[in-house]
């Protein structure tokens, strides 16, 4: 036998078994079929025998009422409907048929029952039932048929199957190696793609980790790449943002056009500094580098966008820091050289009206060597206004000198030592210092303001830093001026100042009744350089650095209730316990 004729055996006895395996199954079938014919007879049988206990029970009931007609009429109609029933018969004991049915066709395969009924009348009358098991047969030689053609048509496939099986089986062979091979190309192939997707990702997490807008635009300026900050930046994702034009998904880098178009041209990258924006009514500021790019033969750029506004807010913050120190040494300078010539003011002020008073002895003595009437002089000046007008040089020389105070100490650097001060004096000297304020271009006159003090007499002195508490309550009266004047002084501006002590802290509260602030604006109103002013007149530092004096430095709470239309009251809490 050779190798060949050896593999085709091979390749056959497993068929040759199938084939084996069917015709067993074929006989084993015909077998259960006969017993599957006796089983039905006998389940007919039984179905027979209760049909003719039913018979018997509908018929003894009409022989116990007389009513042969309703027989009749009931054996008939059962016949009829029982396709199974080839005759039904009920004969009485002296011969007389009561009722019967019969079918003209002869039955195949009959069966015989025969049931007495006893009626009281006439004795016993027979019941005779005869069924036709032909559809039994019938079903079971159809069953019989079906399976031989079964088997023929099995068999012809099995056949078939054989021949082709042999036929493809060499055709798989050849195959199999042939997909070896690919498989193993496959395998290589597939190596060298996950290692490029996981570059791929790789790259990408490196763009998305950094803080920049990263897009990539080609020569059409559409984008071809977009990273998270970009996508956090617009709102809308890489997928919708693929394939739009650049300058539509940043209107405001219109103006950056020509620098696409010079760095694919000239392959430089072009820098474009401090670009201004405006996002929900504040000031962004943008650093933007516009590199080029060549790949695949593709011209292109990678536009990186920098974010530098807290930068740039810084850097406007120190600037104003440093012209605000020099302005307090300026203002410091000013109040130690204009307080000089207040005090020979005061000074020559009294001496004036201590030179005019009849009472002094010298002033009389100097009198009568002039023969001058002090007295009358004394009604000359009161009824000329004289001494009026030298009462209101003392008193304006007076507020002035306290205006002086309130500033030297308000400019002093402060200790970071808490004391115990009275809030009502820190109040009280701030609104001074704040009388002081008028704008030079009119926007608002602090003496115009109507000023409502609700103090608690029982609040003692609150351990503070009065200094920078000084600063965080004139930051919020000159805030609560600018927003009443600003609105348009639709109702006469009024600021509420009230003390408290409530659980343990002393409560200061600061309310307006200005325009009010809206939920956005609440939600914003400490942070650092968030500010409701037109630029040039705020930084945006004012509350937030109030917030850290008195929720950091003082351990307390600051807080603000405000209604749109309403007012705005800012509350602060400062703890009672805190040991100085």
């Amino acid at each position: 036998m050779t190798k060949a004729t050896a593999m085709r055996v091979k390749r056959f006895s497993p068929w040759a078994g199938l084939g084996v395996l069917v015709v067993l199954l074929f006989i084993g079938a015909l077998g259960l079929l006969e017993l599957q014919l006796e089983r039905m007879l006998e389940d007919y049988d039984e179905h027979a025998q209760d049909d003719i206990e039913l018979i018997g029970f509908l018929v003894h009931d009409a022989l116990q009422q007389q009513d042969y007609d309703r027989i009749d009429s009931l054996l008939k109609e059962w016949g009829k409907r029982r396709m199974h029933t080839h005759g039904i018969r009920l004969t009485t004991a002296n011969g007389f048929v009561l009722g019967e049915f019969r079918r003209q066709e002869p039955a195949r395969d009959a069966l015989y029952l025969s049931k007495k009924i006893p009626y009281s009348y006439k004795g016993l009358a027979t019941l005779e039932l005869i069924k036709d098991r032909r559809t039994v047969h019938a079903g079971l030689e159809r069953l019989r048929l079906e399976l031989i053609l079964g088997a023929l048509v099995i068999g012809l496939v099995l056949w078939r199957l054989v021949t082709l099986s042999m036929w493809q089986r060499e055709k798989a062979e050849a195959l199999r190696v042939q997909t070896e091979k690919l498989d193993r190309a496959n395998a290589r192939l597939q190596d060298v793609a996950d290692e490029i997707y996981h570059m791929r990702s790789y790259l990408k997490n490196i763009l998305d980790s950094m803080p920049s807008i990263l897009v990539g635009v080609n020569d059409m300026g559409c984008v071809t790449q977009w990273n998270v900050s970009a996508e956090k930046a617009t709102n809308m994702t890489a997928d919708e943002a693929m394939g739009r034009h650049f300058v539509d998904l940043f209107p405001w880098a219109k103006s950056l056009a020509g620098g696409l178009l010079e760095a694919m041209r000239t392959g430089r990258p072009v820098h474009a500094e401090r670009m201004v924006t405006r996002e929900d009514d504040e000031l962004r500021y943008s650093d933007v580098m516009i590199y080029p790019l060549v790949a695949s033969g593709t011209h292109g750029v990678v536009v990186r966008v920098d974010d530098i506004t807290e930068r740039v807010q810084i850097e406007q913050m120190m600037v104003q820091t440093e012209k605000m120190m020099t302005v307090g040494g300026l203002a410091a300078g000013m109040a130690h050289e204009i307080n000089n010539p207040l005090s020979g003011v005061l000074q020559s002020c009294q001496n004036i009206l201590r030179r005019l008073s009849p009472e002094l002895e010298a002033n009389q003595a100097v009198a009568r060597s002039l023969d001058l009437d002090l007295r009358r002089m004394g009604r000359f000046l009161e009824e000329r206004g004289i001494l009026g007008f030298l009462a209101a040089i003392r008193d304006a020389a007076e507020r002035a000198s306290r205006i002086v105070a309130d500033m030297l100490s308000f400019s002093r650097r402060g200790t970071r030592e808490f004391e115990p001060v009275s809030a009502v004096d820190m109040l009280e000297g701030v609104v001074r210092l704040a009388s002081s304020d008028y704008d030079l271009k009119k926007k608002y006159d602090f003496k115009r303001i109507d000023i409502v003090r609700e103090y608690d007499q029982n609040l003692g002195p609150v351990p503070c830093d009065h200094t920078e508490i000084e600063q965080v309550l004139l930051n919020l009266i000159k805030n609560a001026a600018q927003a009443m004047f600003g609105y348009g002084a639709q109702r006469p501006a009024r600021i509420v100042l009230r003390t408290a002590k409530v659980d343990g802290f002393a409560r200061i509260e600061v309310e307006d009744n200005g325009p009010g602030m809206e939920e956005k604006t609440l939600q914003r109103v400490f942070e650092p350089f968030f500010t409701t002013k037109p630029p040039g007149v705020g930084t945006g530092l004012g509350l937030s650095v109030s917030y850290f004096i008195v929720a950091e430095q003082h351990k307390g709470t600051f807080s603000v209730n405000s209604t749109p239309g309403q007012g705005t009251c800012f509350v602060i809490r400062l703890p009672l316990n805190i040991i100085p």
